[in-house]
């Protein structure tokens, strides 16, 4: 009897880790999830990397998958981050996130340094998200000393990547929004621009493509994860560009819709767009591009529970979306509008403030009315984001995430949408990807067994939505 292959996912996301063992029948087996602990107050925009590895090993030790043969390790990361590494691979400050305070004003500083087919070649509008490298030069202004022990400015993925194999590199999907890196071309740094914008070209990642192999599972990594030693770990990806994958989006085919910390409307290209309007990146295999539209929602829903009094975390997202779901037509037609931008947002919003709260609010409004708008201005926001791609008819709508379980959140994007989804009920779809990636590199094909149904949108609720999504672009203003 031959004994069955298993890859294992990865993926350090915003707030948490999650990891799926995912067999070469292309059936996931095991499945967890592990916070980042917050062990101390960071500035805004600030984030510790030492979490990430505290996560990725309590998730890892939850598999219990020492005893499993497993082939390879596949990493998904949440981007852009810039995390400075010293000569040991430790992280030597914070990482920085593109909502880090001043950093708009040093990447406006450059913009005019780039010439036109530099910024051509970036593939998308040049802003903190797109040019996460710039945080070095913030980084040389406000802690000097530590910058100057900087040797490799790294994404997540280098991070994670360096504490499992002591190796460095990052891949083309999260180099795309460095910034001077060539997105629309041959995926390489732009190494005179580089130069010219002061930062040191030897300190960017070596470029990998992203199911190829980094390196071996270190002794010391593998005793921290449970796991066992030697085993091939490949670069990976961002979170999106894997649950992409796992998907199986193709151009034209179907556009994913993901929900976590942010929700993510993703579409896929065999040609890299012009316009900017969108986060652009090179996607998992040469000569593809994703672009993605995105929004801050699942960090607007657990704002807004816990401004409503359902407290925090999962269960309070789903105790006001289950409120929510038991609005009648009366009180959905009396509700406020709730502008959900609750922190700045990227593409293809493109604001650097947040902008949040609750319009048109009367004495009228009770707690099933506030739930339901909370919960539509979430998924009205996304619904613009979807509606930004050119183009006509729209593909079909892939939903997918983990919304606590809550399958009522679900029918209610379909309602707010007011178009059929394609449910993927698949949880852990960014770590299934890298999970995907890491059997490609060791020569294995998977494909992902999927489980989706069709969830539709109330017809005695259309004509009531189309009234309150008038409305709503009318006070949020719309996409730019």
């Amino acid at each position: 009897m031959v004994t069955p292959r298993h890859f294992l996912g990865i993926d350090v996301g915003t707030t948490a880790t999650k990891a799926v063992v995912l067999t070469d029948a292309g059936e996931p087996v095991r499945r967890v999830r592990a916070a980042h602990p917050a062990e101390y107050q960071l500035p805004p925009g600030r984030v510790d990397p030492g979490s990430w590895w505290k996560s990725v090993q309590k998730a890892c030790r939850q598999l219990d998958a020492d005893q499993i043969n497993l082939s390879a390790i596949g990493l998904s990361v949440h981007s852009p981050v810039a995390v400075p590494m010293g000569a040991s691979g430790k992280d030597l400050a914070a990482g920085y996130r593109y909502e880090v305070p001043r950093l708009a004003d040093t990447v406006a500083k450059l913009r005019p340094l780039l010439t036109e087919e530099e910024i051509h070649r970036s593939g998308n509008r040049i802003s903190p998200s797109t040019f996460i490298a710039a945080a070095y030069l913030l980084m040389m202004e406000q802690e000097p000393e530590a910058a100057k022990d900087v040797t490799t400015l790294g994404a997540v993925g280098t991070y994670i990547g360096h504490r499992l194999t002591g190796e460095r590199a990052i891949d083309p999907t999260q180099a795309s929004y460095f910034g001077p890196f060539d997105t629309v071309g041959d995926w390489r740094w732009q190494g005179d621009l580089i130069q010219r914008l002061g930062l040191p070209l030897d300190i960017f990642p070596r470029i990998q493509p992203s199911s190829s192999v980094l390196g071996q599972l270190t002794v010391d990594a593998a005793h921290d994860l449970g796991l066992r030693p030697g085993t091939p770990v490949v670069t990976g990806a961002g979170d999106t560009a894997c649950a992409a994958f796992a998907a199986d989006l193709g151009e034209g085919e179907t556009r994913l819709v993901t929900l976590g910390t942010t929700h993510v409307v993703t579409d896929h290209r065999n040609n890299p767009a012009q316009d900017h309007q969108h986060l652009q990146r090179a996607y998992v295999q040469r000569d593809q591009w994703l672009q993605h539209g995105a929004a801050n929602g699942g960090l607007a829903l657990s704002v807004a529970a816990r401004t409503l009094g359902y407290g925090k975390g999962g269960r309070a997202v789903s105790a006001m979306v289950d409120r929510a779901m038991g609005a009648d037509a009366e009180t959905i037609d009396c509700a406020p509008v709730f502008i959900p931008h609750v922190r700045p947002e990227r593409a293809p919003f493109w604001t650097e403030k947040s902008r949040a709260g609750f319009l048109e609010l009367t004495a009228d409004a009770d707690e099933t009315s506030m739930a339901w708008a909370a919960v539509e201005g979430v998924l009205f926001a996304d619904r613009m984001i979807a509606a930004s791609y050119p183009q006509v008819p729209p593909p079909r709508l892939m939903l997918s995430g983990d919304v606590s379980g809550n399958d009522h959140f679900m029918q209610l994007a379909a309602d707010i949408f007011a178009t059929s989804f394609l449910l993927n009920s698949e949880s852990h779809l960014p770590a299934l990807g890298a999970a995907m990636l890491s059997a490609q590199a060791v020569g294995d094909t998977v494909r992902l067994n999927h489980s989706t149904r069709h969830v539709t949108p109330r017809q005695s609720l259309v004509r009531l939505i189309t009234s309150r999504w008038e409305k709503f672009c009318r006070l949020h203003g719309g996409v730019p």
